[in-house]
């Protein structure tokens, strides 16, 4: 998601620093669960901060925050930030997943192969 700021596309980025700053700034952990409005305003802001600092930017305060959020739409602008961060969650998964199930059939391959040495 790549979002307009003084002029310049900024790229959206996902990253354990945003997930850190949320925590900061709210006292609690991410709830997917139970995510309030307050929760995915200082999620975004979070996000957009973590990646201002990747890029080298200047950082931004939460009321040019939301001045930026009314310059790419508003409403429609957290609309799409909730989904592009849903479906990073999404593939975070997957790769968690996948990499479990990596594991798990690497630790059976090497079960199988002591039973072989064995007999």
């Amino acid at each position: 998601m790549k979002l307009q700021i003084n002029g310049e596309n900024l790229e959206l980025v996902y990253s354990f620093r945003s997930a850190i700053y949320f925590e900061q700034i709210t006292g609690h952990n991410i709830d997917f669960s139970n995510l309030t409005g307050n929760d995915l305003i200082t999620l975004f802001y979070t996000v957009v901060i973590a990646s201002l600092q990747k890029a080298k930017k200047e950082v931004i305060d939460m009321v040019s925050f939301m001045d930026v959020v009314d310059e790419n739409g508003g409403d429609k602008c957290f609309m799409e930030f909730a989904k592009w961060y849903a479906d990073v969650i999404r593939v975070q998964f997957e790769i968690l997943n996948s990499t479990e199930n990596e594991d798990e059939a690497e630790k059976k391959e090497i079960k199988g192969k002591k039973k072989t040495k064995k007999a």
